[in-house]
């Protein structure tokens, strides 16, 4: 009875230390979330995928509950985005298209992926690092290691002075860094208006597309068997334009895509379900620590493209069925 008494007065205090660590990591998560939100803010961010490198521009402005943003790819194809509050406007000088969409969720860098608080003590493990520089300003690391082998781990680097995340890593289950996106250069404060404003102003002989999304609750398809900790957050049917020649006269063809969303809270997976298609072959892709598999199941193709270990694509690949309502 002494020994087992000295033990737990010996190991209760460190595990009371490591409770609030944990506590204090999800608590500056939450921060570094709403900070991507409520904080002005500009500079470019750079994505690591492997051995591709692509690089964007962004400006970002909040005043009084509105945000504007812009984000502009600064390799490969021109692409812009610009957004106030949840009404984004994609430019795409290639096809000469300007598309309009709501914006689906709040997980574009600089925020935290799907973040939602919610039970993630049961699938990770928090812990506070230390302190590193990133774009010449001073971050707290954020450590996040997964509990089982169907998600993958995250280092989070919040700035100092305001919580916006400059950087984050995707880390496999040997903590290989799979994809990183970080600020190469950023600056607080006040946000110069033109930097919100679009490069493409000359736009009257471009197409608009409008980015059709609507919410479906009795689509009949389900997952049986999702990765322990992950739930439906969203099923929507997207109007998705999949054909473009540029010597045709109808550039844009349509087809309708039905999209289930699943999340843990961090890792997000998604679902697209549509009609057969010749062209179409069975595949998996590696991007980083995305993974996208795609098959033909009946008269339909599933796709799926989720930030997490194939074992979790896997598993959810298996477990698609159909119930007719």
């Amino acid at each position: 009875m002494r020994k087992l008494f000295f033990l737990l007065s010996f190991l209760l205090p460190f595990s009371s230390v490591y409770a609030d660590e944990s506590s204090d990591a999800l608590a500056l998560l939450q921060k570094m979330h709403l900070a991507s939100q409520k904080n002005n803010y500009s500079g470019t961010f750079v994505l690591q995928q492997d051995n591709k490198i692509f690089s964007s521009s962004i400006a970002h402005r909040y005043d009084d509950g509105d945000e504007w943003e812009k984000v502009a790819r600064l390799d490969g194809r021109a692409r812009e985005y610009t957004r106030h509050n949840e009404d984004i406007v994609s430019y795409q000088p290639d096809s000469k298209s300007i598309r309009t969409e709501k914006r689906q969720q709040q997980d574009d860098f600089p925020a935290v992926l799907a973040f939602n608080g919610a039970n993630l003590s049961e699938h990770y493990s928090f812990k506070l690092a230390e302190i590193a520089r990133i774009a010449g300003n001073d971050c707290r690391v954020i450590i996040v290691e997964p509990k089982d082998a169907l998600r993958f781990g995250y280092r989070f680097c919040a700035a100092l002075q305001n919580n916006l995340m400059l950087q984050t890593q995707t880390t496999d289950l040997t903590n290989k860094v799979l994809e990183q996106i970080s600020f190469s250069s950023v600056n607080f404060g006040a946000v110069d208006e033109n930097l919100l404003k679009t490069s493409y102003q000359n736009t009257k002989d471009w197409k608009a597309v409008k980015g059709a999304v609507t919410v479906s609750t009795s689509s009949g398809w389900a997952v049986k068997k999702l990765p322990t900790g992950f739930k439906k957050i969203r099923e929507v049917r997207r109007l998705i334009s999949y054909h473009f020649e540029p010597n045709s006269k109808d550039k844009f063809a349509f087809h309708e895509v039905l999209q289930l969303v699943f999340s843990d809270g961090l890792a997000t997976v998604s679902v697209f379900i549509e009609p057969v298609n010749e062209d179409q072959h069975n595949a998996v892709n590696q991007q980083g620590a995305t993974t996208i598999f795609s098959r033909k199941q009946g008269d339909f193709w599933v796709t799926i493209v989720g930030e997490v270990p194939m074992t979790s694509i896997k598993l959810i690949s298996d477990s698609i069925e159909y119930k007719a309502k």
